[in-house]
């Protein structure tokens, strides 16, 4: 993953004596942890309030259980709403974490102790219902059923003789954010389009609509619809390491800061192999695979 701050030990060299010092110290204290009985650890406890990105929400609702059951005094309370309401809930202390598919403008959200934890990356999907049979798309012919609205039948691009019904996700999306940056090309959807809230809603819709397209983050993808490949391009983790297929993201748990143990200990885990080898389950991309980009 690109480094994206100065990583320079830019601190004063300490000086002869206070060097001694801090060994003098370091001795100290050593034998002091040897000398006395350990203390344990306090269990954790409390609830920590996870909003936001329903594209992260399988993954989140299946840490949230495995978490629940290392530190039984611990409650991981999930929920969904999209990006935006992950946002705006952590930054008015409605959640501990707010949950999105983008990172947080911070013309919008100005605090400067809104903290970025990224967990994983969510490869997303155009797919289509089960009655449309082609396999793939190029972006120009997405943009001209989304945006230009140049093809509204899926005979104009090798497909049955059937109307085409575009699914949208609404604005506070990061889903829809990602969709409109990276395969619209910053242009405005137009046209008949169909909104809907969630992923699974998404996919609900384009399995019963003929005719029927939309997008959504690949941890939903199951038989009642088929994904279409982008340029010849299917979202696998290698394709999204090499920069093949860009229709994903970073996602991101963002919390105020703060020191609350169970808060720090949860997103700890989020980044545990235990965790990443779920999210690699569940269709999501470890965030390891992505440290070379």
């Amino acid at each position: 993953m690109k480094q994206r701050e100065d990583t320079i030990d830019r601190r004063q060299p300490v000086s002869q004596y206070g060097t001694l010092t801090c060994l003098m110290l370091l001795c100290i204290l050593m034998l002091a942890g040897c000398s006395g009985p350990q203390i344990n650890e306090q269990p954790l406890k409390g609830t920590v309030r996870v909003t936001g990105s329903t594209a992260l929400l399988p993954l989140a609702q299946e840490a949230g259980k495995l978490f629940e059951q290392q530190h039984p005094g611990t409650k991981i309370e999930v929920s969904g709403g999209g990006s935006g309401h992950g946002l705006d809930a952590v930054t008015t202390q409605k959640a501990e974490i707010g949950n999105s598919d983008i990172y947080a403008n911070p013309a919008i959200y100005p605090d400067p102790n809104l903290t970025d934890h990224i967990v994983c990356v969510t490869p997303f999907v155009m797919v289509a219902n089960n009655g449309v049979t082609i396999s793939s798309l190029t972006l120009q012919q997405i943009i001209d059923i989304f945006s230009t609205g140049k093809i509204n039948n899926w005979s104009q691009v090798g497909g049955p003789d059937l109307k085409i019904t575009p699914i949208v996700r609404p604005s506070n999306s990061g889903t829809r954010a990602t969709f409109r940056k990276y395969i619209l090309g910053g242009r405005d959807e137009k046209g008949t389009l169909l909104k809907t809230d969630s992923s699974t809603e998404v996919r609900d819709m384009v399995a019963h609509t003929p005719g029927a397209i939309g997008y959504l983050a690949a941890s939903y993808v199951t038989q009642d619809v088929h994904t279409l490949a982008l340029n010849g391009q299917k979202a696998t983790e290698q394709n999204i390491a090499s920069g093949s297929y860009n229709f994903w993201s970073y996602e991101h748990m963002y919390t105020l800061g703060g020191d609350d143990a169970t808060l720090e200990a949860f997103l700890q885990f989020m980044l545990t192999d235990q965790v990443q080898q779920k999210a690699q389950n569940l269709g999501y991309v470890p965030i390891n695979s992505m440290q070379n980009e």
